[in-house]
């Protein structure tokens, strides 16, 4: 059996998103994680290490080593939960997956091998898919979960399926970069036992007598001569990612960089998957734990990150922050399976955008509920004969009876309440009688006509019962 695990040393760095890391680089500053017992480095980013700060270094130290400096206490849930998003990745590729808290993730390799057709082809997959998500690891193959772990946790930084070469590679490491308790490696070491080449020299039997029982397990596991007990992950079904930010913003306009970051795994998931996203879920997370929750819909579903960028933007434009923003979350709340095109072949280009491309642009500015679609209902009365639905939906009035193939003529601008009509006009059309509304204590009787203006202007005109005229409506 084959196993990869690999070693996530940074991931609460990792996990965090500097907007001056993207445009300069140079202009980063140092950064530090610690850990809050004892004030100690735990985590580091390059300018800190390049200013002489190490791991297990005390705070005053790294103070004093570099200025400015940057310090944010260590969080296990952040790593907790970016673990689980590294995995939730991964899944996309490989199946078997193990998460070792808190910053590690095994692989099981022997399945996978006839899929991909090899071992180089395999780690090149997982490479190229770990690349996406920007965050700094280790690597090792073993021959048991323990031996791919000892390796990564010490940089091996190599794939290899032979077992003999990868037993003499953790022969070399000394016993304190093994798992083993700090009681028993100083046990070993007054025997005379240095390294784990020195320790699997040592009959198992022999070993039995004169130490614990958990020493002969650990050896055996690390040789892959026991059995290691292993719990494999199963992830969720829908995508959700989430991005903490180095420093606090109150520009909406700001957040169009770390958007873009969560928008391209969002791309690449779908792409995956040959699927398309009808509607995401942004939310802006506070400081004190308050969230600003944002819906962006796209009407005739898309994957690709730069046209999910366009509607955030413009979804943001109407957004009045109420607090500063300290991370993002990005989940998609409606999926659908991709779709042939039914283009015509022959009709050519006829624009740029579609459609449902401008509806989502609308929706996205103006808000979902401020964009609707307009049905002719059963009432011929006028002032509610057109009702409001959803502008997806296209198809006959309420009654199902399919609209006639003449139907009456209709101005385009309707007033909100007829006018008094007060200049000279031509009667063209009609009349076009409307009796109704008896059954609702408002009922009409109305001729209506189109007319024409001195002006040229081309009106909906009626006369009521007590032939007083009215403008209702202007044709364009």
């Amino acid at each position: 059996m084959l196993w990869i695990y690999l070693n996530f040393p940074s991931l609460q760095l990792d996990s965090c998103f500097g907007l001056q890391s993207q445009d300069k680089p140079e202009s980063t500053p140092a950064i530090i994680i610690v850990n809050g017992q004892d004030h100690r480095v735990v985590q580091y980013n390059a300018q800190a290490q390049q200013a002489g700060i190490t791991l297990n270094m005390g705070l005053g130290t790294a103070a004093s080593l570099c200025h400015p400096l940057e310090v944010h206490p260590y969080q296990a849930s952040v790593e907790h939960r970016k673990l689980k998003e590294i995995a939730h990745w991964l899944y996309m590729v490989t199946c078997d997956i193990t998460l070792f808290e808190p910053n590690g993730i095994l692989l099981r390799v022997t399945n996978m091998l006839n899929l991909y057709e090899g071992l180089d082809k395999y780690w090149h997959t997982v490479q190229q898919h770990l690349n996406v998500l920007d965050v700094h690891y280790d690597f090792a193959s073993g021959c048991s979960p323990l031996m791919a772990q000892l390796l990564a946790e010490n940089s091996a930084n190599s794939i290899n399926a032979a077992r003999h070469k990868l037993l003499a590679s953790i022969r070399k490491y000394p016993l304190s970069a093994s798992r083993l308790p700090h009681k028993t490696v100083n046990q070993l070491e007054r025997v005379g036992i240095q390294q784990l080449g020195d320790l699997l020299s040592v009959p198992m039997a022999d070993l039995a007598k004169r130490f614990d029982i958990d020493l002969v397990n650990y050896i055996g596991r690390l040789i892959g001569q026991f059995k290691h007990p292993i719990e494999f992950y199963h992830p969720p079904s829908s995508f959700q990612c989430h991005l903490d930010l180095l420093f606090e913003i109150d520009n909406v306009q700001w957040l169009q960089k770390p958007l873009e970051k969560l928008l391209t795994q969002l791309e690449y998931y779908l792409k995956l998957r040959d699927q398309l996203a009808n509607e995401l879920k942004i939310q802006l997370l506070s400081r004190d734990g308050s969230a600003l929750s944002l819906g962006i819909f796209s009407a005739q579903g898309d994957y690709l990150a730069a046209k999910w960028q366009e509607l955030a933007q413009l979804t943001l434009e109407s957004v009045a922050l109420t607090a500063p923003v300290l991370a993002i979350e990005l989940s998609v709340v409606q999926i659908a399976e991709q779709s042939g095109s039914n283009d015509d072949l022959f009709s050519g280009k006829q624009g740029n955008t579609t459609p449902l491309e401008l509806l989502s642009r609308l929706q996205a500015k103006l808000g979902k509920e401020a964009v609707k679609g307009i049905q002719l209902g059963d009432d011929a009365r006028p002032e509610v004969a057109n009702q409001y639905i959803d502008p997806l939906i296209t198809g006959q009035p309420k009654s199902g009876n399919p609209v006639t193939s003449n139907p009456a003529l209709r101005p385009s601008f309707m007033l909100p309440t007829p006018q008094r009509l007060s200049e000279q006009v031509t009667l063209i059309q009609g009349p076009e009688r409307i009796a109704t509304g008896w059954w609702d204590d408002n009922s009409m009787v109305r001729d209506y006509f189109i007319a024409r203006s001195q002006l040229g202007r081309w009106l909906w005109v009626f006369r009521n019962r007590e032939h007083h005229w009215f403008v209702h409506g202007y044709f364009s």
